[in-house]
């Protein structure tokens, strides 16, 4: 079977176009932007938009199948976000360098950089888009605390997000079928060998409760790389020209904008010199 051939236009090209530089710049803006195309998939083939004749049935059926096709795209798209937020951090400047020695999850193989010839990609994201361990919650949080000095789940969320892995799991990998197992796992006997209904309801409630955890990571990383970084400049004084890139890449990754429409912000001489005041006070 062929490779299917990548095509200068399709029906995402617009959407594509649109949320570009959030993809770039802004891991956890993309996620919205993203994520509520996904919503909207879900949600897009109700019955008021469908005639009488077809609202049961087959056409029942194929709703089902791709809800959870969509689910699994918004658990993929979470996990992006997860890896890609420390990878751009990587890329924005020095200031956690020292840090990443330390970090045994990370590390460059011959295979990785011998790909660099095929398709190149920036250091961050050769080092932190390979690994593995990103559907495991402590884990996520220990890699981040490492980095940032504060972790994006808390108590309540470690249990929430791990049954969400173990869904997206049996969406993936059982064709949406719980095992025994899995239904264990997540205290549910009643989905025991059983196809699991994930409708347009629990995707956009999934969607919203990650929302939530994409607005906090921004936030709270955002602010502490920004801090670490205005700091370990502290004695070189401010210079708007020397750090306006670095500054920008900082402050890109501690937006979240959750609007699709809506385009980053722009950070000015003035937002820098006022950050740089209040973290050298």
């Amino acid at each position: 079977m062929p490779f299917p051939e990548a095509s200068a236009w399709n029906r995402d090209s617009a959407d594509i176009a649109r949320e570009n530089t959030k993809r770039k710049d802004s891991p956890c803006s993309f996620f919205f932007s993203h994520g509520r195309s996904l919503v909207l998939a879900a949600e897009y083939f109700h019955d008021e938009r469908l005639s009488e004749a077809a609202r049961g049935g087959v056409a029942l059926k194929h709703r089902h199948k791709i809800q959870l096709a969509i689910f699994g795209q918004l658990m993929a798209a979470f996990e992006y976000m997860l890896k890609d937020f420390i990878a751009k951090s990587i890329d924005a400047s020095n200031i956690f360098d020292e840090k990443l020695k330390n970090q045994e999850w990370l590390s460059i193989t011959t295979e990785r950089v011998l790909s660099q010839r095929i398709a190149q990609s920036t250091i961050g994201s050769m080092l932190v888009h390979p690994t593995l361990g990103w559907h495991t919650p402590d884990t996520v949080n220990e890699r981040y605390k490492a980095i940032f000095n504060v972790s994006p789940f808390d108590g309540e969320d470690l249990k929430k997000i791990s049954v969400l892995w173990i869904l997206r799991h049996s969406v993936a990998h059982n064709a949406g079928f719980v095992t025994a197992h899995d239904s264990a796992r997540i205290n549910q006997p009643a989905l025991s060998e059983k196809v699991v209904h994930l409708d347009e309801v629990f995707v956009k409630d999934t969607f919203d409760y990650l929302c939530s955890i994409a607005s906090r990571l921004a936030d709270s990383c955002g602010k502490s790389m920004l801090k670490q970084w205005l700091k370990s400049m502290r004695v070189y004084g401010p210079n708007w020209e020397r750090d306006q890139n670095i500054y920008q890449a900082i402050k890109a990754l501690g937006t979240y904008v959750n609007s699709r429409n809506q385009a980053l912000q722009a950070f000015e001489v003035a937002a820098y010199n006022a950050d740089w005041a209040a973290a050298n006070a």
